[in-house]
């Protein structure tokens, strides 16, 4: 007999997609429609409570108000854009005060949308990642590990961003290209809800699924056995 913990769920490999549907107890023996039933019927109950039932009420209307009808089509065309989408649903969620956490590697690009955001009629706090200027080498860093090494460096603080914006009293934080874990630790410590706008990815032009689209052409050596283990070639101790 074949116990939970034999059980792997793994949704994304999933060829049926019976949850999208009233077929969704006929899934793969490993779905976790079936296999974890009592925990989803526990967690809806998180919905009574009367916030967040209408938080997700209102996220599930945007999606709709996301796509139009067409003559030419039965299928459902997209509509607006993730700006438009954020902004009406701060609109939608009565959002007054606006966040947003940028990379100072973004700092155009966040320029950019803090307007749109205030001609939208937001009242909008930046605060972009090396705020307070700490040094690397008060989190561990040697200098032959920084960019530059030989040169002060400050350190990415998400932390920090993340207790400026809580003191601002944001009702919605957005994020703007932080790096990968930096980004972690902002969603961690944040107060207000986190949406994310555009996410870092220095060689992609800031469009991660390249690297998912031209993982058979371009970019092969993602499919290589044990990418983790070549990607780092020997462990790095605790300091």
């Amino acid at each position: 007999m074949t116990s939970r913990k034999d059980i792997k769920i793994n949704c994304a490999l999933c060829t049926e997609q019976l949850c999208r549907n009233s077929a969704s107890l006929r899934g793969p023996k490993n779905c976790p429609t079936k296999v974890e039933s009592k925990l989803i019927k526990s967690l809806m109950k998180e919905y009574d409570n009367p916030d967040l039932k209408e938080y997700a009420r209102i996220t599930s209307v945007l999606e709709g108000m996301s796509y139009q009808r067409v003559d030419w089509s039965d299928e459902p065309t997209p509509l607006t854009t993730r700006l438009e989408e954020i902004i009406r649903f701060a609109v939608m969620m009565d959002y007054k005060k606006l966040g947003v956490a940028f990379c100072t590697g973004l700092a155009g690009e966040a320029g950019m949308l803090v307007t749109l955001l205030e001609k939208a009629g937001f009242d909008v706090v930046s605060v972009c990642c090396k705020v307070g200027g700490i040094n690397k080498e008060n989190i561990g860093i040697k200098d032959a590990e920084q960019i530059r090494p030989g040169q002060y460096e400050s350190m990415c603080n998400p932390i920090v961003q993340a207790g400026i914006l809580n003191k601002e009293k944001c009702d919605l934080d957005i994020m703007l290209g932080l790096c990968v874990g930096h980004d972690s630790l902002f969603i961690k410590y944040a107060e207000a809800p986190v949406t994310v706008f555009a996410v870092k990815d220095r060689l992609l032009g800031h469009n991660p699924l390249v690297a998912l689209y031209q993982s058979s052409a371009y970019y092969r050596r993602l499919e290589e056995p044990e990418l983790a283990k070549k990607l780092v070639k020997k462990k790095t101790g605790k300091r």
